[in-house]
């Protein structure tokens, strides 16, 4: 009798959620519905903090920006039906992103094919990439979420854990969890040490190299070791989009690789005989589809993923490995063998630093296409820049204006980036930018967005006002897809189908109970350095009007049809 009083049962629900606390989970971002109000709240009364969303595919993406900044797994949380099918978006950017993410979703009684919430959750959630497990055995469900999680964190994927609302009640006996502790991905070294002795070989023989890093750079932490190499070989550093930021101290960095391209970058990486990248999958966007790489380059590609190499740009040599850990066994080759730079002060030199310095995208000439009515995006991405303090994380949206924020908004280093376009889809940007927010309180995020993209998310403008987040929203407002309307003017077609009346996300801003300003001259900014002298206390946006007519450079010379 005594013993059978010693054990306690508890519903499912309570053990998933106790076994998400043991994994470390800090903030769960979500929309509750029936099929997951009850684990939602047991994981708020266990300490995990819970940031209340508009839209599920909001709560997803904010989450997925948190997981990437924090490198923590998250937490995000929807109800069956549709609030799994509205989160699906998010699912696929975090997916193809490679987040630690674990999405929990509530799901109809098992074998219940007349619920109106009735779907096969498995077969959407892995048509885009995720990873599907149900709770199904009630006396192993915190061993099973234990383990589902530890796969999210560990091998860097996003699961969706669905949970059937009659498993859910079912009582279990409570017994002690053994906590995983929330540790990154196990270094994974070269499987050949053959393979790191031709890469010092082709080091050794080239003249000028180029350090490209990329998203799986940042996964393994590698700037140290990749700026050691760099520096050893007198090497200059790129990265791709996902990875701005990283080197931004370095006097030999040359910033973005592709269509983003600074024209000193443009000239510097086109001269390189060995690009060495590095968790980087040298895409059609970061070789400005192979124009910007010589023919006469080497080209070691290094990723932990034997299925990256070579996929989409041919390469020369290919290492499996964690960029941090291949970079240090080639320069502990290159130590061993004693080879040291011979002909490369003509590289890393005071000649180079110069183009550097004089041909970043700041310096860039261009004309100015401001008039009264509106401004030019360049001219004002590079006033919002100067305004500003350089303590800021930046989150860009998708769509035809991305290269002038990327541009022209400075960032500090990786961790103060963030752009969920890896599913190519607009929209994301806000939801991002509430979860940097909420991850780092202290900091200022800075959201630029095009006016399409911004209207998608809006529902969630208010959760950005209602948790007093401090954003600054930049909207790039052309009133229009102008992704679309480029695309499709040249082609002689009409595109009315795609441009709108203009709005006033000033106005639309202030009924949230932001702060708001329209912008159509600089003179227009004064609001934005006032709020910023105050300290930049909760929202403000920028509804600024730029130039419709203005084909992004890098957008013409990569998408649009008379380029092709």
């Amino acid at each position: 009798m005594s013993n059978a009083l010693t054990i306690r049962s508890v519903p499912v629900w309570k053990e998933v959620a106790r076994a998400i606390v043991a994994m470390g989970v800090k903030r769960c971002f979500g929309l509750v519905g029936g099929a997951n109000f009850k684990v939602t709240h047991a994981l708020t009364e266990l300490g995990v903090q819970f940031i209340a969303a508009r839209h599920e595919g909001n709560a997803v993406t904010m989450a997925d920006a948190s997981a990437r900044l924090s490198r923590e797994l998250t937490v995000a949380s929807v109800t069956a039906g549709p609030g799994l099918t509205n989160a699906i978006t998010g699912i696929a950017e975090s997916a193809k992103s490679n987040t630690s993410l674990l999405v929990i979703a509530g799901d109809v009684a098992k074998g219940d094919g007349r619920s109106s919430f009735a779907m096969k959750q498995s077969d959407l959630v892995r048509s885009v990439g995720a990873v599907w497990c149900q709770i199904d055995t009630p006396a192993t469900a915190a061993e099973d979420t234990l383990r589902v999680a530890a796969q999210a964190l560990h091998e860097r994927q996003t699961v969706v854990l669905s949970l059937p609302i009659d498993v859910q009640e079912v009582l279990v006996e409570q017994k002690p969890l053994k906590t995983i502790p929330p540790t990154a991905l196990k270094t994974q070294l070269p499987s050949n040490t053959n393979e790191i002795e031709r890469v010092v070989d082709v080091i050794h023989a080239s003249r000028r190299p180029l350090i490209l890093a990329g998203r799986g750079a940042i996964l393994a932490d590698a700037e140290p070791a990749l700026t050691a190499l760099g520096d050893r070989i007198g090497a200059l550093f790129a990265t791709t989009l996902q990875a701005h930021g990283m080197f931004a101290d370095h006097p030999g960095a040359l910033g973005i690789s592709g269509g983003f391209s600074s024209p000193a970058a443009t000239e510097l990486i086109s001269k390189s005989d060995l690009i060495l990248a590095f968790g980087a999958g040298l895409n059609a966007w970061t070789t400005k589809k192979a124009r910007l790489v010589s023919p006469d380059a080497i080209i070691v590609q290094v990723d932990v993923d034997p299925r990256r190499l070579g996929y989409h740009h041919p390469v020369q040599l290919e290492i499996v490995g964690d960029a941090s850990a291949v970079a240090s066994a080639v320069l502990n080759g290159l130590n061993r063998k004693g080879y040291f730079p011979s002909c490369r002060d003509n590289w890393q030199s005071a000649d180079a630093l110069k183009i550097i310095s004089s041909g970043n995208n700041h310096c860039a000439q261009y004309e100015d296409t401001s008039c009264l009515e509106y401004l030019d995006p360049r001219t004002l991405s590079k006033a919002v820049d100067e305004i500003l303090p350089p303590d800021r994380i930046v989150v860009c949206d998708g769509g035809h204006f991305i290269g002038w924020p990327a541009r022209y908004l400075r960032i500090a280093d990786q961790r103060s980036w963030c752009v969920p376009i890896a599913f190519q889809s607009i929209g994301l940007g806000l939801a991002a930018a509430i979860g940097a927010s909420v991850t780092y309180a202290g900091r200022l995020v800075v959201l630029a967005a095009g006016d399409g993209g911004f209207l998608m998310s809006l529902a969630d403008l208010e959760t950005a006002v209602r948790l007093n987040r401090r954003i600054c929203i930049l909207v790039y407002n052309d009133h229009a897809y102008g992704a679309e309307v480029h695309h499709f003017a040249p082609m002689n077609y009409s595109t009315k189908i795609v441009q709108f009346p203009d709005t006033s996300f000033a106005e639309i801003a202030r009924g949230f109970g932001a702060k708001g300003i329209e912008v159509r001259t600089l003179a227009d900014l004064a609001p934005l350095k006032e709020w910023i002298a105050e300290g930049s206390p909760g929202v403000f946006l920028v509804d600024g009007k730029i130039n419709p007519n203005l084909e992004a450079d890098w957008y013409r010379e990569a998408v649009a049809p008379s380029n092709l």
